[in-house]
């Protein structure tokens, strides 16, 4: 315990760092939250934005409990514990002898020469080599690469999600959709293979090219595959779409 405080005392300052860069952070996720929710059109879309600002409150509570209590442990707790960190750390004191006899010289008589006897050397054995076994290299696991989905009509791309990826939360859809006279776009989904229409998920009215077209949020959905659709509407009714198929949970 009163390693830990020592630890945490002595890098306060790097804490109150951390907590201050995840405060700008959530500062900046709450301001885009509010602004979309602020644009949004519907109502799923406005849940999603007001979701998004509770959780960075949440997140920002926890900042502020954490600085406090690193505040609490440096300032109080550490001098709390100094005595027993001292205790168990002591600093060893130097001995120092004082008034030590210096010793005498005595007599010394002349060495009595001794005949040397080189011996002979013996030959040593060769060492044989050893071999050391191969090491077998370990596989590396790779991330499969994202295989964009084909779309034939300029209008409506996506890039990402990539066709049959694995999906496990929110995903943001990265494309293009623009039309000469364009009107707006949207994005909907359904089970692979599920009779019936897409389900609407939202809308833009701003043509995007090669950029964020939103984010899908699979959050209550069963796991499985579904299909991903993008439409691109124009004002004379003309439509171009690309679609593309994720699996969800796994």
């Amino acid at each position: 315990m009163a390693v830990l405080v020592r630890i945490i005392s002595n890098n306060a300052a790097w804490i109150y760092l951390a907590c201050l860069l995840a405060a700008l952070y959530l500062l900046r996720i709450a301001i885009l939250a509010r602004r979309e929710r602020q644009q949004a059109a519907f109502k799923l879309e406005r849940e999603t934005a007001l979701n998004r600002t509770h959780t960075t409150l949440r997140w920002a509570l926890l900042l502020i409990v954490l600085m406090g209590a690193t505040y609490f442990v440096a300032n109080t707790l550490s001098v709390a514990v100094e005595p027993i960190i001292a205790e168990a750390d002591p600093t060893p004191t130097p001995l120092f002898l004082l008034d030590t006899p210096t010793p005498t010289p005595e007599a010394t008589l002349p060495p009595t020469e001794t005949p040397t006897i080189t011996p002979t050397p013996r030959p040593r054995a060769t060492p044989r080599p050893v071999e050391e076994p191969t090491a077998t290299p370990v596989p590396v696991p790779t991330t499969p690469a994202i295989v964009a989905p084909s779309c034939p009509d300029s209008r409506a791309i996506i890039i990402e999600p990539g066709a049959g990826q694995q999906i496990n939360g929110p995903v943001n859809l990265i494309g293009t959709a623009r039309s000469d006279n364009f009107e707006y776009f949207k994005i909907e989904f359904k089970p692979a293979g599920a009779p019936g229409d897409f389900s609407f998920y939202l809308r833009r009215d701003a043509p995007v090219i090669n950029g964020p077209l939103g984010t899908w949020n699979p959050a209550g959905l069963p796991p499985g595959v579904y299909q991903l659709r993008l439409v691109t509407v124009d004002v004379t009714g003309n439509f171009g779409q690309c679609t593309v198929q994720v699996t969800v949970g796994g």
